[in-house]
């Protein structure tokens, strides 16, 4: 009852809220803007959740999602391989779609059997080389800066998540604005990157959020699988109809017209109980 209750309290404006009952969401109509006492020890003997609006947060991914810096990345991975002489099939480079230098350099280093390469040595030139291309070329995806200025306006709190360096974020800073993101985690700042859960479930810490009241915006398998894994609920940008996209909660080719009421009736829709 407690979380039915703060939900109710921090919200005492609403005329509905949404309810998780059997497994069904439902919008319930407020009579009144405060709900007695007596009537919340009533609905929380029958509610499963409550989708509180005031706790919502939204949880990005960096490259191919917000910035358009995805296809310059494979690019530079294609490039890398041939390097080292190896001819990359269009296969193998789409897997390292959303991948960690470090994990870039690991499948490069894989692919040469056996011969002597350094793998520290590889991730350094790879990231050295990213940085040079993407310099002058970093940009929003259509729509993503008016979507952050809305969530921002509405008062949904945002932190970027990226699997990207430190390093690559600060140079991205310098063409794009990140001060709306009241947090960035990077692949600096954790143990395990994408696909394990928690780059993500660490943003939701940083916010005092559950899991379940996160919406993730990703555009990889590897950063879906990451979202899923973490119980958050995810939105997948992506126009290409990739097969493993139908894992997410939903699917969008792009965030061109999309704002913080969408993003809401996406969190809505998939309202679903805490985990204790």
């Amino acid at each position: 009852m407690g979380n039915l209750t703060q939900a109710f309290t921090a919200s005492s404006y609403a005329r509905s809220v949404l309810l998780t009952r059997g497994g069904r969401n439902e919008r319930v109509n407020i009579a009144s803007p405060a709900l007695s006492a007596e009537l919340i020890d009533i609905l929380s003997t029958a509610v499963d959740h409550v989708l509180a609006p005031t706790r919502l947060a939204v949880l990005c991914d960096m490259d191919g999602t917000l910035l358009d810096t995805e296809a310059t990345w494979l690019d530079t991975v294609r490039a890398t391989f041939a390097a080292v002489g190896i001819t990359a099939s269009a296969e193998l480079v789409a897997s390292l779609e959303g991948a960690t230098t470090e994990q870039a350099s690991a499948r490069i280093v894989a692919e040469l059997s056996g011969t002597p390469v350094d793998h520290e040595t590889v991730a350094a030139q790879l990231e050295a080389q990213s940085l040079a291309a993407m310099e002058g070329n970093i940009r929003w995806c259509p729509g993503a800066e008016e979507l952050l200025r809305s969530l921002d306006a509405a008062g949904v709190p945002l932190v970027l998540v990226t699997s990207s360096s430190r390093r690559w974020v600060e140079a991205a800073a310098r063409h794009v604005d990140f001060s709306l993101f009241m947090h960035t985690i990077s692949a600096d700042d954790v143990t395990h990157t994408k696909p394990d859960p928690e780059p993500y479930l660490r943003a939701a810490a940083l916010l005092g959020r559950a899991p379940e009241e996160c919406v993730v915006l990703e555009d990889s398998e590897v950063g879906l699988r990451a979202a899923l894994a973490a119980g958050c609920t995810s939105v997948l940008v992506r126009a290409d109809g990739a097969s493993w996209g139908a894992h997410a909660h939903e699917l969008v080719p792009g965030l061109r017209g999309t704002d913080a009421a969408w993003v809401r009736a996406v969190a809505e829709r998939h309202a679903r109980p805490l985990t204790p």
